[in-house]
């Protein structure tokens, strides 16, 4: 598996914002925001939206099934990515389909109708902690934090 260019692998149910942008992209400098959802990669406006919210990084907007044939094909391999998904069955599709990563930043999970808070900026349905509890189970770290130089708060043992 070719996932070494991979920097970190973000849960971010706003994806691209200046968190994002600002706080991770100019601490860890990647080359470029890889966005895996498959709404956004089938919607032209949204697209726009998301290509321009970050001026400063080339940024590729694919389907869950494209990221991870163009990740595992290569075509990355000389650039230092940020693969951002909407929310946990996202990345779980990645891992599944083969994506090789130890450990998963939990970002922005918004309150919403049916979602019990885990953390301050960590909100939960039933079938999403589901999934993170099997993210554990597959030997993945789950970590929150907000910015990479905030402390690390590793959530596996909040969601089993």
């Amino acid at each position: 598996m070719r996932q070494r260019m991979i920097i970190v692998l973000r849960i971010d149910d706003r994806l691209i914002h200046a968190q994002v942008v600002i706080g991770w992209g100019r601490s860890v400098k990647p080359d470029r925001i890889v966005i895996a959802d498959d709404d956004v990669a089938a919607n032209e406006w949204e697209k726009q939206l998301y290509t321009s919210a970050s001026p400063d990084f080339r940024v590729s907007i694919l389907s869950i099934a494209r990221a991870f044939e163009q990740i595992d094909g290569g075509v990355f391999d000389k650039e230092k990515i940020i693969l951002l998904v909407r929310g946990p069955k996202d990345a779980m599709r990645l891992l599944e389909m083969g994506l090789d990563l130890d450990e998963v930043n939990v970002g922005g999970m918004h309150f919403s109708e049916g979602r019990e808070k885990l953390l301050d900026n960590i909100y939960l349905d039933p079938d999403e902690r589901d999934t993170l509890r099997e993210m554990v189970k597959k030997g993945i770290t789950l970590e929150a934090r907000a910015l990479p130089d905030s402390e690390k708060v590793i959530l596996n043992s909040m969601v089993v």
